[in-house]
């Protein structure tokens, strides 16, 4: 067990911003996270489990307590499942799956994350999300500090959600996947594909922390309201010159109907949002759910945008915008 004092956050995100945390623990084997959390009690700390830091934000103040880095990052294989410690980078695993003709998460080659992190948030992008391919989860209870297998059902998997993100005590040991058999070259194929679309709508030139809100449900919205709003949405999409391959207007209504939600994209964007800067963060010109660091932004920078941004969208169609990004050190 590796424990250091004062080590910056903002090396340890991708928004590169967030202050200093009191303690910061890298642990590879059980025996050290049994022995991390027995100093943790001993000393009554606060405690937060860091994968590679691309969902979050942290406080420019830092974090009061220890951050847990888990850096194992062995996998094993056997027939069409593999098991990997949650500190494993998800591309990696990925590759290594289509070296065995193995696929099914090409559409998450490029996520900056680990594989525990991309498990704790129901990472999930282009129609796939981390809950399709999970079979089992081995977590660590830091309330009785013990190792437990539990299955996909008890993961607790929603939009970008699952239960280790509502329970911090319940921290991602290791994760087994269930893969698909496909040609390694469909496989390479797919990946390229969706590497093509990130690079096209995505501003992958500067810091962010990805989709910084969740696309949100249109439930709350009186019926007018939201078909008004549904029906600009796709005259909207219907008018881009590059507009979606293969879909017609019924199909795109019915996935919205089947979803009750709308991108948090557009609704940023009709606010008439993009572009707009506080201090070194600014909403995306290219991707209205990305707020950038420019350079020098601080994270109080992004806490303002991401609130004007919130307040404009509650303003102008009446619904609330809820982060996908989660915020570290602020209690």
């Amino acid at each position: 067990m590796k424990i250091q004092r004062n080590i910056l956050l903002s090396q340890h995100t991708t928004f590169k911003t967030g202050g200093p945390a009191d303690f910061f623990c890298e642990i590879e084997k059980k025996e050290d996270l049994l022995r991390c959390f027995d100093w943790i009690e001993r000393e009554k700390l606060n405690f937060f489990c860091l994968g590679n830091g691309s969902n979050l934000l942290v406080n420019d103040s830092g974090f009061r307590g220890a951050i847990i880095k888990i850096t194992s990052n062995k996998t094993v294989w056997k027939d069409n499942k593999s098991t990997s410690a949650s500190g494993t980078m998800l591309s990696k695993l990925i590759n290594e799956a289509s070296e065995r003709d193995m696929g099914g998460l090409e559409w998450a080659f490029g996520i900056p994350a680990t594989l525990g992190g991309a498990v704790k948030n129901n990472a999930g992008a282009f129609g796939g999300e981390m809950a399709k391919s999970v079979e089992s989860v081995e977590i660590f209870n830091s309330k009785n500090k013990a190792f437990k297998k539990i299955g996909n059902k008890e993961c607790g998997f929603s939009y970008r959600k699952s239960v280790f993100k509502e329970n911090n005590n319940w921290i991602v040991w290791q994760i087994t996947l269930i893969w698909e058999k496909k040609e390694r070259e469909k496989i390479i194929k797919n990946i390229a594909s969706f590497l093509e679309k990130r690079k096209e709508k995505q501003p992958l030139e500067y810091p962010s922390a990805g989709s910084f809100f969740r696309n949100p449900s249109l439930s709350n919205l009186e019926n007018s309201k939201r078909k008004a709003l549904i029906n600009r949405f796709i005259e909207k999409e219907l008018a881009k010159p590059n507009k979606r391959e293969g879909e017609s207007e019924n199909d795109i209504r019915e996935k919205i109907e089947q979803s009750n939600m709308l991108p948090a994209a557009y609704l940023i964007e009709e606010a008439d949002l993009k572009g707009r800067v506080v201090g070194g963060a600014q909403v995306s010109n290219k991707h209205a759910n990305f707020i950038v660091n420019t350079g020098n932004a601080k994270t109080e920078d992004i806490v303002i945008l991401a609130s004007l941004i919130k307040q404009k969208v509650r303003t102008e169609f009446g619904i609330q915008l809820h982060e996908e990004v989660e915020y570290v050190g602020f209690n």
